[in-house]
């Protein structure tokens, strides 16, 4: 063999050697890319699953997110709400503060004037307790003269009822002597008993008109008296004016006051003609 053989064969050698050595390389490399698969490929299936945990955590995340915007919206209308509210209450209180403080300068106005007027009243108070003072004194006073006053009075009254008394005993004595002197006149004895009906009539000396005041029985009581100018044992006719005018009778004065008389019905001479007098019914001297 010569030179060149031996260099082929030795390549050929070589070359196997070479061969097997990649062959032996390729044999590992490639089971160290199979296990690098598996392994990436176990990787990816981890990643992938942390991926989609991931996914699920974020997704779940927005929704919380987006459940939080909503409320987080909600809130701020809310908040709003209450803000506008706030302010509509605000403007309220304030409105309501500045009428309490305007009240309030009113009640310190109406106050002040309360209270002069409450010092004016003491004042008044004051002067009206020293005037009463004054005028309870005066009509203590004036009390004591009424009632010397009255005294005097019924000192005069006693003295006019006493020259009364005097005058009418006085007429009663120049009437006697006047009929003494009349009959003495006539030729009558003065001194002999005159017989009189008491149912003859026997006028007052002056023209007389009044009313019936109470009726009981055959009493009657007048509104004439002796400062009218009649006297007991006077005769005054009585008449009715409504509603048509009528004569009823004749009175007799039985007793005769200052204001006030008590007559008595004088029976007619027709028993079965007996007036029934009435209050109101007029008492008079002469008919008109």
């Amino acid at each position: 063999m010569n030179t060149i053989g031996k260099i082929l064969v030795l390549l050929n050698f070589l070359f196997a050697i070479i061969v097997g050595a990649l062959v032996v390389m390729v044999a590992a490399t490639g089971n160290q890319w199979k296990e690098a698969y598996f392994a990436l490929k176990r990787e990816a299936d981890i990643m992938k699953i942390g991926r989609d945990q991931d996914q699920n955590v974020r997704n779940k995340i927005l929704a919380e997110a987006t459940k939080e915007k909503l409320d987080n919206e909600q809130l701020k209308l809310k908040l709003k709400e209450q803000s506008d509210q706030f302010g509509v209450t605000e403007d309220t209180y304030r409105l309501q503060i500045a009428t309490l403080e305007n009240t309030n300068k009113e009640v310190q106005i109406t106050l002040a004037q309360a209270q002069a007027a409450l010092k004016r009243t003491a004042d008044e108070v004051t002067l009206l307790k020293g005037t009463l003072t004054e005028r309870e004194l005066l009509i203590i006073n004036l009390e004591a003269g009424i009632a010397k006053s009255n005294l005097r009075a019924q000192n005069f009254e006693q003295i006019a009822r006493a020259h009364q008394l005097r005058n009418e005993n006085l007429t009663d004595e120049l009437r006697a002597i006047t009929l003494a002197y009349t009959r003495l006149k006539s030729g009558v004895n003065p001194d002999a008993m005159a017989i009189r009906n008491p149912n003859d009539p026997n006028p007052p000396a002056v023209k007389v008109e009044g009313k019936i005041e109470k009726v009981e029985g055959d009493l009657v009581l007048i509104s004439l008296g002796t400062d009218h100018g009649i006297n007991k044992h006077n005769t005054l006719d009585v008449f009715r004016l409504q509603p048509d005018s009528k004569y009823l009778g004749m009175v007799r004065i039985v007793e005769a006051n200052h204001h006030s008389s008590v007559c008595r019905l004088i029976p007619s001479g027709n028993p079965a003609f007996r007036p029934q007098l009435k209050t109101g019914d007029v008492v008079s001297s002469k008919i008109r």
